[in-house]
């Protein structure tokens, strides 16, 4: 007979993080979290803060499936998972993310550069944020986007999800009016 085997952590779906603490940020001041790590596509974090924090924390992961049983979007280049602590949303006047895309990653699923969208789940869905190209270097191109709070992100294409079509009934009206 088998057996369960309780006790074991869930099994993380992040594939990598990163975070860092201040011990106060000032009122109208800029909590920036500056991430170089190959496995994040983030680059980093911006918070404009309208009220003094203490002890606040930022924190990005990137994450190895999609956590949402909905696609954000027809091609995700990557999830990822922005929380933090400490600062509350109505703190901060301004969020915003800086992100790479790898050109090959472009190509290959033949998503334009200027197709690339930063999207935010909230409120039961995915919503496409504002997201403006910042520039490029030899292997990816550079975006920004702002965010009215954090949560589970998608950077992705334009192009929506494809729909999952609900089991289709036939439809009443061409059967009666091929009776008639």
């Amino acid at each position: 007979s088998g057996g369960g085997g309780g006790g074991a952590a869930a099994p993380s779906t992040e594939a990598a993080s990163t975070s860092k603490k201040w011990d106060t940020i000032a009122a109208g001041s800029s909590a920036v979290l500056a991430i170089n790590n190959a496995n994040i596509a983030v680059t980093g974090v911006v918070v404009d803060v309208k009220s003094a924090v203490t002890n606040a924390e930022v924190k990005v992961a990137s994450l190895t499936t999609n956590p949402i049983s909905t696609a954000a979007a027809a091609k995700v280049y990557q999830y990822l998972q922005l929380t933090k602590s400490n600062i509350a949303d109505t703190d901060a006047s301004k969020i915003t993310i800086n992100f790479k895309v790898p050109k090959s990653w472009l190509s290959t699923n033949a998503v334009a550069e200027g197709d690339v969208v930063l999207y935010r789940y909230s409120d039961s869905k995915w919503n496409a944020l504002s997201t403006a190209m910042s520039g490029s270097d030899a292997n990816n191109v550079l975006y920004s986007a702002a965010t009215p709070g954090f949560s589970t992100f998608a950077i992705g294409s334009k192009e929506a999800a494809p729909a999952v079509k609900p089991e289709e009934k036939p439809d009443e009206t061409t059967e009666q009016k091929a009776e008639n």
